[in-house]
């Protein structure tokens, strides 16, 4: 949800304004509400989590719903304007906590408005605040950062923002690389909760010696520090928020009072009647294993019973479900009860873990009607050939449209913003119709390739009745598989083999789309899934997809 992130220290600014409470409120008051914005990302973080439910096994009893709608008479309290001011002032903390109109927005979103999602934001913070707590303390920086990871991705580790801001603390990919956050085919991590909470940490002491202010630290983790340093500037060298606040961009205009609004919703949750709704396992419950040998997440599941979503979660650095075989050593997040059989069946999930496959869309029968029966039986392939598609990245020029961002064209060309920008040596994200880029494209070739174990046949009845189609296809023994597809009014599939095993039929899921979702992103969240693949299952004609959407995904393994 960041704007843009400036790193590198800056120039020390010189002696500090100061100017009485009176004239800050005054201040304060002639800002446009955050509200007033459009597009919150804040909120939008927070609705991130539903679509974890699945995940996180949250039990939907225990939340008042996502809203205040379904909530019971009196069950959610409202307090004076006083009592916030002295609950505000009770908390103890080297961060200054104001309390004003637009805290008292944002005390109304997490306390009221989404306070069932609120809950569950709480239960995750049984999974994730013990190890902040742990790296802040050691890091000595105030405790009362872990709450900004709230206001950052609602404690989601996989919440991508729509500039690709990504995990809990929402690192922009230019940004964790000068962290220390690498990202490759295979892993993010700045999905890492632990190593991003670490490279969090590194900048907030890296603006803390700017600026000597923890809330223009926040301020500055939000816009960059370039931002806040235009708004002092602006300000006439004054560098109290609330002073500076009209300067800044709208979003980080509400994103400080949201952190101390959440920062009072947390130390006054009971107040609020607001309790956990816990996930499947806390930070206790869950244990650190270092591995060196390639893990297929779908092998793992079945060798320990445990949900492949679940492991997943536990482990969202991994993009592809699937932990590479490299020198270098990683880190599998189990259950502590699931630790014993992991250990014990570490070799064969070894052995049977191979690197994903290549992507393969499953056979549409369906597809074939569009072939000319010129007889009762016509062979598709009686000579065995079969395609197989190889992937080329060739550079063209794209000229840019009407309404056409950079983050949209990237995405069109499977590209990142900073890739895009570095090959057009652009200075800003900023482009302009009739504009002409440099990209790098996607171009897929069929190669005809001779396998003369396979062959293919449709079989058409005369009857009108029914068609079968039969696949022969060669397998990696000796024995050979054999599929028959019957389509009638029951719409059976049958399937036999030699050797008397049922073949497995794909699997799919539904995906629902959230805002800043783009097709590219998905596919990284399915292993072995390709962006091809989405547009073909679900027939879209371009990239292009809305929030809401359900989107239908193959599942391998």
């Amino acid at each position: 949800m960041k704007l843009t992130r400036t790193v590198g220290l800056i120039a020390m600014i010189g002696m500090f304004a100061s100017v009485s409470s009176i004239e800050v409120q005054a201040q304060i008051e002639s800002v446009a509400p955050a509200a007033e914005v459009t597009y919150d990302p804040i909120v939008s973080m927070l609705d991130s989590l539903v679509t974890l439910n699945h995940v996180v096994r949250f039990n939907s009893l225990e939340a008042n719903c996502y809203d205040n709608k379904m909530a019971v008479p009196g069950s959610v309290p409202t307090f004076s304007e006083d009592v916030y001011k002295e609950r505000m002032a009770k908390i103890s903390s080297p961060i200054p906590l104001s309390y004003n109109q637009y805290v008292r927005g944002y005390i109304d979103l997490y306390a009221n408005r989404k306070r069932g999602l609120t809950q569950r934001a709480m239960g995750l913070s049984n999974l994730y605040f013990p190890m902040m707590e742990e790296v802040l303390d050691k890091e000595g920086l105030p405790l009362e950062f872990k709450y900004l990871s709230i206001v950052e991705s609602a404690l989601n580790p996989i919440a991508v923002s729509p500039v690709g801001a990504t995990g809990i603390w929402q690192f922009m990919y230019a940004t964790g690389l000068v962290y220390d956050l690498k990202v490759n085919s295979y892993t993010d991590q700045r999905r890492d909760p632990l190593k991003a909470t670490y490279g969090a940490c590194q900048y907030f002491k890296d603006m803390y010696r700017i600026y000597g202010d923890w809330l223009l630290v926040i301020a500055a983790y939000n816009c960059g520090a370039g931002n806040v340093n235009k708004a002092i500037k602006r300000s006439g060298g004054k560098t109290n928020f609330w002073e500076i606040m009209q300067y800044l961009p709208a979003e980080t205009r509400g994103y400080v009072p949201a952190f101390i609004a959440v920062t009072y919703v947390m130390n006054y949750a009971h107040e609020h009647n607001l309790y956990p709704v816990s996930p499947a396992y806390s930070y206790f419950q869950v244990d650190t294993i270092i591995v060196d040998h390639q893990i297929n997440f779908h092998v793992l599941a079945n060798q320990i019973d445990l949900p492949m979503d679940v492991i997943s979660f536990l482990n969202p650095i991994y993009k592809k479900n699937y932990i590479p075989d490299t020198e270098e050593e990683y880190t599998l997040r189990l259950p502590t009860n699931k630790i014993a059989l992991f250990m014990a069946n570490q070799e064969q999930i070894f052995a049977m873990s191979q690197p994903p496959p290549r992507p393969i869309l499953p056979e549409n029968f369906a597809s074939r009607s569009r072939l000319r029966d010129r007889d009762d039986e016509e062979v598709v392939s009686a000579s065995g050939i079969h395609y197989e598609t190889i992937v080329k990245r060739i550079k063209k020029t794209h000229v840019v449209r009407r309404g056409e961002t950079l983050s949209a064209i990237a995405d069109k060309y499977e590209m990142s913003n900073s890739e895009v920008k570095k090959l057009n040596k652009l200075h800003s994200s900023s482009v302009k119709k009739g504009q002409r880029l440099q990209v790098i494209a996607i171009v897929k070739t069929k190669v005809a390739v001779k396998d003369p174990g396979t062959t293919v046949a449709v079989k058409k009845d005369t009857g009108n009745t029914q068609s079968v189609a039969v696949i022969v296809e060669k397998t990696d023994s000796a024995d050979q598989k054999i599929a028959v597809q019957k389509a009638d009014s029951s719409n059976e599939v049958q399937s036999v083999s030699s050797n008397n095993q049922q073949d497995k039929s794909p699997k799919y899921v539904y995906h629902l789309v959230q805002p800043g979702d783009t097709l590219w992103n998905i596919a990284r969240r399915y292993g072995g899934v390709t962006v091809e693949m989405i547009k073909d299952i679900n027939n879209l004609h371009d990239a292009n997809i809305k929030p809401g959407t359900r989107l239908k995904v193959i599942v391998n393994g």
